[in-house]
């Protein structure tokens, strides 16, 4: 009996040592498999008691395979997004992430969070993939079908996201959004996104469909009282600013102002696409509404948070204050440096004169000023000299203007100084 316990122990333990031994050689065939080139797309992961650089490519290809989908099914992966858990499901793998995080450099600083996103990837071809993408925050969901292949040095895919109700897309990617426990918003949002990485260059077009906000308390702004700093001695802050001032500011801001419903399409991916390529140089994109929204609400540091916020405020304005009133009220509250702040401080203390009574150049001048403050104004001080190409620029763009009234301030530029 007792030989034949030994003999059972023995057995046990070198079958158990066999299987650690197949392990480690099996982990060790992978972990060489997925070593990354010195060009590979690449991240950093944790796979049990191993750490290290893998290649992205090799690894999707890896994971999809019949022997990595055994592998894989009810492991977990740590990554620089979050804890992934894998599951296999058929001939797909289901990849789970809660909480995630993304880090878009075109969004800003601030990375993108989820409570959750469920992945689903299944091979459709030679490199080529297909499946899902579920974002969760909360009891809200946003689904994406995507398709995508991998090149030789990184993957290249497309996200579409099918008409989805544009509360759902707010919560999803409301993580930090103090409003959002009483915002209401309807319409639906849609459309396609296209990226490429490693890169992490990626394009949009997207489509909004009857968006409506309310909930904010944007209406309070309709007789609000200029801040102590934004006010002049005069009797009559509270009279709108007429003549030039409100058609320059028009002009060098948001020239399709009258044309929008609060925010520009066209405009923010104007915008991405910029800050893609000249990562350093941050351009906004944000429409005049949009601007007024972080003057009057949401502040100025860079986020997508931020950025949403910004726009529900813009939107909510453009039905509760209307074109006029959003027009006035930036032009009472925006900072012109020097802690000057609104137009008609301004107006007087640079060029000694009502904001009402300005001339096209000297509104022109004024309002060029809005993009860096401080810096044109010590151009002036130090350099007695002024942007005339964008005092220019603006000029152009100021409606309604008659051509004598534009023949005449083109001939004024080159000698103007305030």
């Amino acid at each position: 009996m007792t030989a034949s316990w030994r003999r059972a122990a023995w057995t046990s333990v070198t079958a158990l040592v066999a299987a650690a031994v197949v392990s480690a050689a099996l982990l060790l065939v992978v972990v060489r498999l997925l070593r990354p080139a010195a060009d590979d797309w690449q991240t950093e992961l944790s796979f049990g008691p191993w750490r290290g650089a893998v290649s992205l490519p090799v690894l999707i290809r890896f994971a999809t395979h019949p022997l990595g989908l055994a592998l894989l099914d009810g492991r977990v992966v740590h990554s620089r997004f979050g804890r992934w858990q894998f599951r296999r499901i058929g001939d797909r793998l289901e990849a789970v992430c809660a909480p995630c995080t993304v880090q878009l450099s075109a969004l800003g600083p601030a990375p993108l969070r989820w409570s959750r996103a469920r992945w689903l990837l299944r091979p459709v071809g030679a490199g080529q993939f297909s499946g899902q993408l579920v974002l969760a925050e909360g009891a809200h969901e946003v689904a994406l079908d995507w398709k995508g292949k991998l090149t030789s040095h990184g993957a290249e895919i497309e996200w579409r996201l099918p008409p989805t109700p544009a509360a759902q897309f707010v919560g999803v990617f409301a993580h930090d959004l103090p409003e959002a426990a009483h915002v209401q918003v309807r319409g639906s949002v849609a459309g396609t996104i296209k990226a490429s990485w490693p890169d992490g260059l990626w394009s949009a077009q997207p489509a909004i469909q009857d968006l409506d906000v309310a909930g904010l308390g944007t209406e309070r702004l309709r007789d609000a009282q200029l801040p102590a700093a934004c006010r002049t001695a005069a009797a009559d802050d509270a009279q709108a600013i007429v003549g030039w001032l409100p058609r320059a500011l028009v002009a060098a801001e948001d020239a399709r102002f009258y044309e929008h419903p609060g925010y520009d399409i066209a405009e923010m991916l104007a915008a991405s696409r910029h800050n893609q390529q000249s990562p350093g140089q941050w351009r906004g994109g944000s429409t005049l509404t949009q601007q007024l929204a972080k003057l009057a609400f949401t502040g100025d540091d860079r986020s997508a948070t931020r950025k949403l916020r910004e726009l529900l405020y813009a939107v909510e304005m453009e039905r509760t204050l209307g074109k006029a009133r959003i027009v006035q009220l930036y032009l009472a509250l925006a900072p012109w440096g020097e802690g000057v702040c609104g137009a008609e401080r301004a107006a007087q203390v640079y060029l000694g004169k009502p904001a009402s009574r300005l001339g096209p150049v000297s509104s022109a001048w004024l309002v060029s000023l809005l993009r860096n403050p401080d810096a044109g104004l010590h151009t002036l001080a130090e350099e007695r000299r002024i942007d005339r190409d964008r005092v220019r620029q603006i000029l152009a763009g100021m409606r309604p203007m008659s051509s004598a009234q534009r023949t005449l301030a083109e001939t004024q530029i080159d000698d103007w100084l305030p």
